[in-house]
């Protein structure tokens, strides 16, 4: 009997845990920043923020979850 409580309270909180999303990162290779907008908006649409930008390689996460 007390282990069936335990999975009635604990199953709510794994199905919680496992439906969350994290944001997306990654690099790009851009020779100048119009190369780097155009990337980023392939992969993340308008919502994505520069996280780093060193000579050629930014670090970009998307804002919103993307399919």
């Amino acid at each position: 009997m007390n282990c069936r409580w335990i999975w009635i309270i604990l199953m709510p909180i794994w199905l919680a845990g496992s439906c969350e999303t994290r944001l997306t990162t990654f690099y790009v290779k851009a020779g100048n920043s119009e190369e780097l907008k155009i990337q980023a908006f392939e992969r993340c649409g308008r919502h994505y923020r520069v996280l780093a930008y060193q000579d050629d390689t930014a670090h970009i996460e998307c804002l919103k979850k993307t399919d």
